[in-house]
């Protein structure tokens, strides 16, 4: 065979062993991907159903408070008004008919009122009209008319604020509710304040109580309480940081702080 064919043949091999080669490579990048693109999916759907699953926790825990809320609400507040009324109409005579029937009607005014309180807190279409800080006002006038609590607040720019967080207001009002849920059961505190503001490219709300404080070190421990996971679950859903400073004695203090 003249040299020179054998040349062609032998580029003819190496080329015919190179596009080989290529082709093995490109399959296994092709199956590589495919497998990349496989697990991304799985974890993925793994990632969607945990998320669902934690929804739904919080949603029925979230049921679950709104009920007693309701119970505790209809039972110490508007149970004792209309007992009242019932005990003032049984003492009605001539001599104080129209002083009981005053009584009366402002018994029933005020129970209708706490009824319609009670409806507005737990009504979204409500919340969305009034707005995150008003219905922070009504939730703080709410906890004040216990008469167990004083409250106070102090927000800079809060239509400002109204704004950045529109699209997560729900989900933050439903955090500051379960932190001052937490204060009434577990903080035997008796004054609350919250602060809103705006600080360069964040909204931080601090929300402060005067109660017995409590060790954190328990933040890190799994079984922490369900008010406590509830408020990192939810703030994880609107990528927003929680830290809590407490120390025994000495009342605490929870940081929301949302990036805008």
């Amino acid at each position: 065979m003249p040299q020179q064919q054998q040349d062609i043949l032998i580029t003819i091999i190496i080329a015919s062993v190179f596009l080989v080669l290529i082709g093995i490579f490109l399959l296994v990048m092709l199956f590589l991907y495919i497998r990349k693109q496989r697990k991304n999916q799985q974890e993925k759907e793994e990632l969607k159903n945990r998320f669902e699953q934690t929804l739904l926790k919080t949603q029925l825990e979230i049921q679950e408070q709104t009920l007693s809320y309701i119970s505790y609400e209809i039972h110490d507040n508007i149970g004792q008004i209309l007992s009242l009324a019932k005990i003032s109409n049984l003492q009605l005579n001539k001599e104080n008919f129209e002083s009981k029937t005053e009584l009366i009607d402002e018994l029933i005014g005020k129970a209708v009122s706490d009824l319609r309180g009670i409806s507005h807190n737990l009504n979204h279409n409500n919340f969305h009209q009034i707005g995150l800080y008003e219905s922070i006002i009504q939730l703080l006038h709410s906890i004040e008319k216990t008469g167990k609590y004083t409250t106070s607040i102090n927000a800079t720019d809060a239509n400002e604020i109204e704004g950045f967080v529109s699209e997560n207001d729900i989900i933050l009002f439903r955090i500051i509710q379960e932190i001052i849920n937490n204060i009434i059961n577990h903080a035997s505190a008796n004054h609350i304040h919250l602060s809103i503001e705006k600080k360069e490219q964040f909204i931080i709300i601090k929300i402060a109580d005067n109660g017995i404080g409590f060790d954190t070190t328990i933040i890190k421990q799994e079984n922490q309480g369900i008010g406590l996971h509830n408020i990192y679950t939810r703030a994880k859903m609107i990528n927003m940081d929680v830290e809590i400073n407490s120390s025994i004695g000495e009342g605490t203090v929870v940081i929301l702080k949302m990036n805008i």
